[in-house]
């Protein structure tokens, strides 16, 4: 088994690491965006008789995840990668045959926060084996590699889902998800060594993990962008629990779904190119700054012809709005993290687990809150994005100015 770490001396692109650890990533992604074709006939099945709960098959799994981001963060610096990573498949691997077994809703959302927390741990663990491996340019280089393959997956999960419920029915869906779980994790554990050093690895105390908390929470560029992130997200994950609903149910579009959900997953690598171009020559302030006010003025805009002119969005209006929408995200996330972490240099692994364990708990509250709203159009989820966008324009707004930030780069300055 020959290491990784070879790899990261020679210009050649290491395709098979890249494979894996897109894989790794994307364990996450698939285990949410393949069931939604399947919430409905979920909620019929176990009997779930308010038709908003069927939402909570999303959002249980984010729970799971963010518990499982900061647990995997802290431990993978003290006893490595592997094992925290094999412990992530088993975890996710036991939610899923939870689920699929499941003969009751409670038990079913138990089983998802299962899945929620076991793949965390690939998700976490392949940028910090991204990072153990690769600096600098190699880095970003691997990194949009593997992101590329990443962003294809919610284009393609719909599609698998949809095809799996017309076969063999919805717990099969889990089966699979169980089945690549373990197919990723024998592939982990054949072809990827320890990737983190002996003399790296940190002590693990309730004393680390606390002033590391306290030092993201009172520090004000931190706590602005996590909960900037946690606002934003709250709007995205909204949207993802409710697509089903929404595509489905409001506008009726049956098996097409899938086709509709992948071109709008779409636009997110589309986007996530120019703002690889746009972020030399704005900065991360000013193109947040300007995604975000986009978002929030064509949601005012449709807030505005709703309440004043009576008019509710067709199936085509959305799909306008969602485009908007999903260009303007993609510019979104990758930027406010850095922006939550550029003061945090010197504990950058741990504050990266607590700005996404804290944000991601902080979006859950948002989203169940605007998926309740949910009845027979649109428009809370219309709302929803337009309200947490506007909490994190104001929020972004304050570092506008040159030298607000004490890291304001020249790029960020212009």
């Amino acid at each position: 088994m020959s290491g990784v770490s070879s790899v990261s001396d020679s210009t050649a692109v290491p395709v098979r690491f890249i494979a894996l650890m897109a894989a790794m990533s994307a364990l996450d992604a698939f285990s949410i965006d393949g069931m939604l074709p399947a919430l409905e006939i979920i909620g019929e099945e176990l009997e779930v008789t308010v038709a908003n709960h069927r939402q909570y098959v999303v959002t249980a799994l984010f729970g799971g995840f963010s518990i499982g981001v900061l647990i995997y963060g802290f431990v993978a610096d003290h006893i490595g990668r592997r094992k925290p990573v094999i412990a992530g498949f088993l975890i996710h691997l036991a939610g899923s045959a939870l689920c699929c077994l499941a003969e009751s809703y409670p038990v079913l959302l138990l089983g998802r926060v299962l899945q929620g927390l076991g793949a965390a741990g690939p998700y976490v663990l392949s940028l910090a084996i991204v990072r153990d491996n690769y600096k600098g340019r190699q880095m970003a280089r691997i990194m949009s590699l593997i992101m590329m393959i990443f962003i294809g997956v919610p284009m393609v999960a719909p599609f698998i889902g949809q095809g799996i419920l017309l076969v063999a029915g919805w717990r099969s869906i889990f089966l699979v998800l169980g089945l690549f779980s373990l197919l990723v994790m024998v592939w982990f554990w054949c072809a990827q060594p320890e990737t983190l050093k002996p003399e790296d690895k940190v002590v693990l105390s309730f004393d680390a993990v606390w002033s590391s908390a306290v030092q993201v929470v009172t520090n004000r560029q931190s706590a602005s962008y996590l909960l900037a992130i946690g606002a934003a997200s709250g709007a995205f994950i909204a949207y993802l629990s409710t697509a089903q609903q929404v595509f489905q149910n409001i506008y009726s579009l049956g098996t097409e779904f899938p086709v509709v959900f992948a071109a709008l997953a779409g636009l997110l690598g589309i986007a996530a190119y120019f703002n690889s171009r746009w972020v030399e020559k704005l900065g991360m302030v000013r193109l947040v700054h300007l995604s975000l006010s986009g978002i929030v003025l064509i949601s005012a805009a449709y807030v505005f012809c709703y309440l004043f002119l009576n008019v509710v969005p067709t199936l085509r209006f959305f799909l306008a709005y969602m485009v908007v929408v999903m260009f303007g995200f993609a510019l979104l996330f990758g930027n406010l993290s850095s922006l939550a972490l550029e003061p945090m240099g010197h504990i950058a692994g741990s504050a990266a687990s607590l700005v996404n364990c804290i944000s991601t708990l902080i979006a859950i509250l948002f989203a169940n809150l605007i998926g309740s709203q949910l009845q027979d159009n649109a428009m809370p989820v219309i709302v929803g994005f337009g309200a947490l966008c506007a909490l994190a324009w104001v929020l972004n707004y304050q570092y506008l100015k040159p030298g607000a930030r004490p890291d304001d780069s020249l790029t960020d300055l212009r």
